[in-house]
Order: C-alpha cells, then structure tokens, then sequence
C-alpha cells in the first residue's frame, strides 16, 4: 500500500471540486463567500444471516476509496464517516439521506459488462422498525424528538421496515427536509423551527445507522437486521447506504490571502512595474 496524505482538507473553487474524491479527502467547496460547504458518502456492508442479527443494531459508516485500482490502491477505505468540526469553526449539518442499495441493472440478462449477477440483497428486518442514520452519542443514536430544540431532524434520516424487510431500493431523504423556514404561526411558536434548524457541531462528530424501534429512540431498540441465506450462499450482501452535507466557516483570513497584491519594491531594485 503506497502513502499518501488521506485527509488534505483543501477548500477548493467551485468547478474543481471532484465529488467522490473531495468527500474522500475532506475537502470542501466554496459555496457562498466565507463558508465551506461538505459532502461526505458512504455505505454500510450487511452479511450475517438471521441467526446473527441480534449482534447486528448499529453500523460504522465506511467511506470508500476513491481508488479503482484494487492492487494498488494508494488510499484506504475510511472506516467511519466523520463530521470535521471544532469550537472556533463549528459545522452546521443541514442534510442526510438514508437508502438500501439495489444493483442496477437487477436482471441477469442484462448485466452485459456488469457482474454475471447482481450483487446486492434486502435486508431482513423486523416490520415496522427503523434504520435511523444519525449522529453518534457513545454508541446511541441522538434520535429526533418530538419536540426538537436543537435541529436533530436536519442531521437524520430514516426508512421503515414493511414485510419484515428493508426492501432494495428503498430510500428517504432528511427527516426536516432542507431547513429553511417557510411559515409560521401568529406566535412563532418553538414549533414553527422545529424542521428549519441546522445541526450544529463544534467537535469532530460521527455518523453511524441505528437499527431502532421508533426515531425518538436515543437507544439501540431494533432486533437487528440480516440477509437471507440464498443470498449469503451466492455472495450477496446488504449495503445500508448514507450521504450527510454540512457547512463550515471559512478559515480566518490569512497573509496568504493577500500577500501576492501588495505592492514592494522588488529584491533586484525597481517598483516592480
């Protein structure tokens, strides 16, 4: 495995910003002046069968290389996913997206340059529980309250259980939607921002999937997910798939930011002109 510095954390202009590869590396985009704008994507990788389930409640979040090349890759898979954040510069998460991933093309008669079949598989479940995607709290999701003060909702999202399955396929996006506000009551009560909040944090936080009975839960609740054995037996697998996006500010202004304008006299005599 060659070296390579994993985490750069450049900011980069809008048009080079590469999105696999720029969410790899913690590098951000300069969406608005002074603010820094983040998208990290990831997956969970689901295995056991029902026997096994009961150890299998919450996931770690691995981002993947961006590295095609399998006998060479000069970047490892980042075993979690990670909201980069500290009390001078906090982030504001505003977006998750949670979804089970589905092969595509799902038919085997149509998988020309594919593999010969497809690789993806449902994840067993219990009806009616969730898959929550959500900050991390030692273990335990923070879940989303009825009745929210701190935005827990932009953080989150979640998909149900039907049929005693989570079927391929099936996806939500943020659980507060895009927090921005769109009315109020006379009173702009507490209840008008419960879903037009960002998520914000001022240490590195990270993202797991909580397999739960309910999103108020701040608990692992669930039985625990599987696959089939059909699918074990052809080497299918689940993958629990997540996206979060979250704002940063900027760094602070800096010399390099306005050293190459001022004007000197050059080394060799002159005014530069």
């Amino acid at each position: 495995m060659a070296s390579y510095k994993s985490s750069a954390g450049a900011i980069l202009q809008p048009g080079n910003q590469i999105n696999r590869l720029s969410g790899y590396n913690d590098e951000g985009v300069f969406g608005l002046p002074g603010v820094e704008a983040f998208e990290l994507v990831g997956y969970a990788k689901v295995t056991n069968v029902a026997a096994d389930k009961a150890s299998y409640k919450s996931f770690s979040i691995t981002v993947p290389s961006p590295d095609r090349r399998s006998g060479d890759r000069v970047r490892d898979d980042r075993t979690s996913l990670v909201v980069q954040a500290s009390a001078e510069r906090p982030a504001y998460v505003y977006g998750a997206s949670i979804a089970i991933g589905q092969d595509v093309p799902s038919a085997a008669a149509d998988r020309a340059g594919f593999p010969a079949a497809p690789v993806t598989a449902d994840l067993g479940a219990t009806s009616t529980e969730l898959l929550l995607l959500g900050p991390d709290n030692s273990g335990a999701p923070i879940g989303v309250p009825a009745t929210q003060l701190l935005g827990n909702a932009a953080a989150s999202s979640s998909i149900t259980a039907a049929n005693s399955a989570f079927a391929q396929g099936a996806s939500d996006v943020t659980t507060g939607n895009l927090p921005f506000w769109s009315s109020v009551t006379s009173t702009i009560a507490a209840a008008d921002a419960a879903d037009s909040m960002m998520y914000k944090v001022t240490a590195d936080t990270t993202f797991k999937v909580y397999n739960v009975n309910a999103i108020t839960n701040t608990t692992v609740t669930g039985d625990g997910v599987f696959i089939s054995a059909d699918d074990s037996t052809a080497g299918r697998a689940g993958y629990i798939l997540c996206r979060v996006n979250y704002l940063r500010p900027a760094a602070n202004v800096s010399w390099n930011d306005i050293q190459g304008f001022i004007d000197f006299a050059s080394q060799l005599g002159g005014n530069d002109e």
